[in-house]
């Protein structure tokens, strides 16, 4: 039995060797070849198209990336508690606005002229912008003129005054610079940071008289050269600067119209937070002050303090009712022909010292309300009020403006 596996062994070992050896001789065909070199460049030219690709997105990613983010934190809605009841909305309480102290009115180094959540509002820049808008709109209303301007500039510092440290001014001070000196795009700028509503993707926009960003951003706009970059301004969203491209002009001044570039950077990016800040200054709530009496007649009726039942809407004070019973006995005593009798000398006498009282009154009210102003006190930023001669005839244009 063993000598027969000796004599098979040999030859079953050296058939399987040939066989082995058949395929390794053979080889791939030269179809099968070009096959493999075929599938070889189209997986190179995937890679090369791949490479392409990350290379050209490769800056934004970086921008992107390196760009200062908000801190974000994660909640959990634990709900309500179980004893809590659904009540109806608090109603708005109206904050009318108050005469401050010359210590109130004292912000950031000067004197204000109105004080709006400790933002102060000078008088360089109520005159600055009421001058403007009489530029081109020379018949309007100067009264009407105020109170836009007023009610633009409060809308903007009350709600720049909600927000004192903001993501806003870290952003701003990362891209002005760059801005400035054309080393980042207004475009760039607009899709990183934000941009003003009515603009487009790229912060594009168009910019006329009587605008709905209001009278402060048309000033800045219309102020800044063709071609320049304006300075940093706030509005009721945020921090914004705006590049002129183009000024046309139209058929009057009022047709004027600016093609502009224009960056915002947002005091903050919740937009509920954003809302209630605006809804607090729009709705009256805000807490607002002012130098005297003559400025508080300048401010929007939705600041003003209400009148009283003894004061008309002209400001005169009204008669009281003693008053009134006196001269309804006069004036009985006129028609039956007593004006000259000793009950009506006596009657004229009473009017005359009620009306005294009345008077009196006033001008103690009048005190009170606009304490005394510091005779050596100065304003570095102030100038004289605008005093116009002019037939009123048109009321200026809408009242404020959204952002």
């Amino acid at each position: 039995m063993y000598s027969r596996l000796v004599v098979v062994a040999p030859l079953m070992l050296a058939a399987v060797l040939q066989a082995q050896e058949l395929p390794a001789n053979q080889g791939p065909t030269a179809e099968q070849k070009v096959q493999q070199l075929k599938s070889e460049k189209q997986r190179l030219q995937r890679e090369i198209e791949f490479a392409k690709e990350r290379a050209s997105s490769a800056s934004s990613r970086l921008s992107n990336k390196l760009r200062r983010q908000p801190p974000k934190f994660r909640s959990i809605d634990a709900g309500l508690p179980s004893g809590s009841l659904s009540t109806m909305p608090k109603p708005v309480q109206r904050k009318p606005a108050k005469i401050g102290t010359p210590e109130q009115m004292k912000i950031g180094g000067f004197d204000a002229m109105v004080v709006v959540n400790r933002r102060g509002i000078g008088e360089k820049a109520f005159n600055d912008v009421s001058e403007y808008l009489m530029s081109y709109n020379p018949k309007a209303r100067t009264d009407l003129v105020a109170q836009r301007v007023l009610y633009d500039l409060i809308r903007i510092e009350g709600v720049a005054g909600s927000f004192v440290d903001n993501q806003g001014k870290v952003y701003l001070g990362e891209a002005l610079s760059k801005l400035q000196d054309s080393t980042m795009s207004f475009a760039d700028a607009a899709k990183n940071y934000g941009t003003v509503a009515g603009a487009n993707e790229d912060g594009e926009l168009t910019v006329t008289r009587n605008s709905v960003q209001g009278p402060f951003f048309e000033f800045m706009a219309f102020s800044t050269e063709a071609g320049q970059v304006s300075r940093p301004f706030a509005t009721t969203r945020g921090y914004a600067v705006v590049k002129v491209n183009e000024r046309v002009k139209g058929k009057s001044a009022a047709l004027d119209k600016l093609e502009c570039s224009v960056a915002l950077f947002k005091f903050t990016d919740d937009d509920k937070e954003m809302a209630e800040a605006q809804y607090t200054v729009t709705s009256g709530q805000a807490e607002v002050l002012v130098r005297d009496a003559a400025v508080m007649a300048k401010l929007p009726a939705l600041y003003r303090t209400r009148m009283t039942s003894t004061t008309s809407p002209t400001g005169k004070p009204q008669p009281s009712a003693a008053l009134r019973t006196l001269k309804a006995q006069l004036l009985k005593l006129t028609k039956a022909g007593e004006g000259e009798s000793q009950r009506a000398k006596e009657l004229r006498a009473q009017i005359y010292a009620e009306q005294q009282k009345m008077k009196s009154r006033s001008i103690d009210a009048d005190m009170k309300a606009a304490p005394k102003q510091d005779a050596d006190r100065k304003d570095t930023d102030t100038k004289p009020p605008i005093k116009r001669a002019r037939k009123l005839t048109k009321p200026a244009g809408n009242q404020g403006g959204g952002n």
